[in-house]
């Protein structure tokens, strides 16, 4: 994989989730950050360069809105989140990505999952960065076909 123009961030309160998710990162050529609370993300000196973060539903001291709010850039541009869990419905998905998340991938995390939100934010960034907007994506039919859901 082409060098990242950004950092990635890996925020999970569980160790083995970090280096589950940072090893695999590690293996696209990327060299996460990892953090395990929300304090520590707001303490991150150059949040700013953050244009990936892969986070837990749920962390120690808050959950995924908490993580969006403290990766949030004045700016202008705010880092793509996505979150690894396990959703309930079509309904839950939909309500984490109007609280501002990317996109939702299972937990565990598989090695294509986390390649593909790699691209994806890769993509997302350039072109946002020569003024495009990202296409956009029938959520609904593709949860469908992926069998994931309504």
């Amino acid at each position: 994989m082409e060098a990242s123009p950004w950092d990635v961030l890996v925020v999970s309160s569980n160790l083995e989730n970090r280096q589950d998710v940072a090893g695999m990162l590690f293996r696209l050529g990327l060299d996460p950050i990892c953090v395990s609370t929300i304090e520590q993300c707001k303490a991150l000196p150059e949040r700013g360069k953050v244009g990936l973060v892969f986070c837990d539903r749920d962390l120690k001291d808050g959950d995924y809105r908490d993580v969006v709010a403290a990766v949030e850039s004045n700016e202008g541009t705010s880092p793509m989140v996505v979150m690894m869990a396990e959703l309930e419905s079509h309904e839950a998905y939909q309500r984490a990505r109007r609280d501002g998340l990317f996109d939702v991938i299972s937990y565990p995390c598989r090695p294509t999952d986390v390649e593909w939100m790699v691209i994806l934010a890769r993509r997302n960034s350039r072109s946002q960065s020569k003024g495009f907007s990202a296409p956009a994506r029938n959520l609904a039919q593709l949860w469908r076909a992926a069998g994931a859901g309504a």
